[in-house]
């Protein structure tokens, strides 16, 4: 009786692991409004044709739980560089910590089951109406970007608090953007430069998110952040 409810339990991960990675592939191949449940189903290769809503319940509840899955994958790769940085008293290095950020995201294109559709997938969540944006960002606060974002915190204490929060998730947005246009031109370059933007691509984003999150204040913004302080306000 143990050892069928084992197979039973196996066998229903995988189940619930095909329609993850099915639906991911058609939500990042198509959009979410044009999937189905029956769909991914289908491309689940499931005879059963209630098994994505048996597993998952909505087609909300099934993106939420491809997020979840991806994002899991991505945490405990960065919780490993994290725990792997030499011991030091002092600040991290800002482009240390963008790399911890970025590159357990192309790793796991690069070298996970449907890695290819994951960039595609969250560029599309990130900037659809129906999901909640500030609620699955707070979600992985408690995980490794929560104390990515600590360590720049403290490296950069000299920028407001007013920027740095709205600056680090432009940071994370575009860098999700970036990587999904990254997969768009790996599959249309040709030739050399086939092999060789992917890499200089990742690098140069690496930079430029370094450079966006530790931009100097300026002279205007800092006196919005004064007025704002005061109680003031100003139209937009």
């Amino acid at each position: 009786m143990i050892k069928a409810r084992t197979r039973l339990t196996a066998a229903s991960t995988q189940t619930r692991e095909h329609i993850l990675l099915a639906g991911e592939r058609l939500f990042a191949e198509q959009g979410f409004d044009n999937v189905s449940l029956r769909q991914i189903n289908t491309a689940a290769g499931q005879r059963n044709s209630s098994a994505s809503h048996y597993h998952f319940g909505s087609k909300e509840a099934l993106i939420k739980a491809i997020y979840a899955y991806r994002m899991e994958r991505l945490n405990v790769r960065r919780n490993q560089l994290l725990a792997d940085l030499p011991p030091g008293d002092g600040p991290r290095p800002v482009i240390a910590m963008i790399e911890i950020l970025i590159y357990p995201m192309v790793e796991e294109v690069e070298g996970s089951e449907g890695g290819r559709n994951c960039m595609q997938f969250l560029s599309q969540l990130f900037s659809h109406p129906m999901m909640n944006l500030v609620d699955m960002w707070r979600s992985q606060f408690g995980e490794s970007v929560g104390r990515i974002y600590y360590e720049l915190r403290t490296t950069l204490a000299h920028i407001p608090d007013e920027v740095f929060g709205p600056r680090f998730g432009l940071m994370w947005l575009l860098a999700v953007n970036a990587l999904a246009d990254r997969e768009r031109l790996s599959s249309t370059a040709v030739g050399a430069v086939s092999s060789a933007l992917p890499v200089l691509y990742v690098s140069n984003l690496v930079d430029t998110l370094a450079g966006l999150i530790s931009a100097p204040v300026s002279a205007s913004t800092q006196a919005e952040i004064l007025e704002l302080r005061s109680g003031g306000q100003r139209l937009a």
